[in-house]
């Protein structure tokens, strides 16, 4: 979505954006504890296989090719549910920078009506 389309969606809308994307992270989040898990439960695993077992899968090179298949894996998922926490953030400040000026501009507007009543009364 780009920017102008950002700047002409409503406060509703915005938060419903935000929704979604806080939804996505906390769905990637998840993904990453899951891979977490099924990578702990095999560390258990191969650390209860005997020595000759161990050995075998450190010589054919199986154990570090999915475990560094795994960690990119999980680095991966983690980078893009931080820079989806770190987006949905940015939107969110941005969203109520956009609220705390345009309900300035209310104000001032509102003062500007109430002073010229004042002043239309004193005229009278």
């Amino acid at each position: 979505m780009t920017e102008k389309e950002l700047k002409k969606l409503n406060r509703y809308q915005l938060l419903e954006l935000l929704l979604v994307q806080t939804e996505r992270a906390d769905s990637l989040q998840q993904k990453v504890d899951q891979l977490q898990a099924k990578l702990d439960e095999r560390e258990l695993r191969f650390a209860k296989l005997g020595s000759i077992a161990e050995a075998s899968v450190c010589v054919s090179g199986v154990f570090e090719a999915a475990q560094k298949a795994a960690d990119l894996y999980l680095e991966a998922a983690k980078k893009q549910a931080d820079e989806l926490v770190a987006q949905a953030r940015l939107q969110a400040a941005e969203y109520e920078s956009r609220l705390a000026a345009a309900k300035q501009r209310n104000q001032t507007k509102a003062a500007k009506k109430q002073n010229a009543k004042i002043k239309k009364k004193h005229k009278k």
